[in-house]
């Protein structure tokens, strides 16, 4: 399960920047077609009861179409469910060696969570249930680093 991370994680170098007027459309735009197939209510249970029913059919499919629009979709409304639970979380454009991606971040601490790359990593290999595990464990990491942030410390 992909954890949140800090800028000076190894594993990634980004900068996050705030996202422009495009990004918001697109991300507007993805976020109305889950809001349009869960009745308007997206919460984690209804997010993850399409997500497992989208994915298992389009796993049925015998023509499989590109899944990078559900991917898109499914991640930006993860990342929605993970910021209303982590007080301060907020999309921005991560910008590194590659193109720009949607992320989580917080604008005073060195935060970023990755929710449509978590997305596209499991796409088609999701177990039942991942929506659920996932906003429970990006939350709790989030909030994890939050708060150790929070602390004071002795010099």
């Amino acid at each position: 399960m992909p954890q949140p991370h800090t800028p000076a994680d190894e594993g990634r170098s980004v900068e996050v920047e705030p996202l422009n007027s495009a990004e918001l459309v697109w991300a507007a735009q993805h976020r109305e077609i889950i809001s349009g197939l869960c009745a308007g209510t997206v919460d984690t249970t209804t997010l993850g009861e399409l997500f497992d029913r989208v994915q298992g059919i389009w796993l049925q499919s015998t023509d499989r179409t590109d899944p990078e629009s559900l991917v898109h979709a499914f991640g930006v409304s993860v990342g929605d469910l993970v910021a209303r639970q982590v007080p301060g979380l907020v999309w921005g454009s991560a910008r590194d060696d590659s193109s720009p991606e949607l992320v989580l971040t917080h604008p005073t601490h060195d935060l970023v969570v990755f929710p449509l790359a978590a997305v596209a990593q499991v796409w088609g290999s999701a177990p039942v249930g991942w929506i659920g595990q996932y906003v429970r464990e990006a939350s709790s990491g989030a909030a994890a680093i939050l708060a150790a942030a929070a602390q004071p410390t002795d010099h």
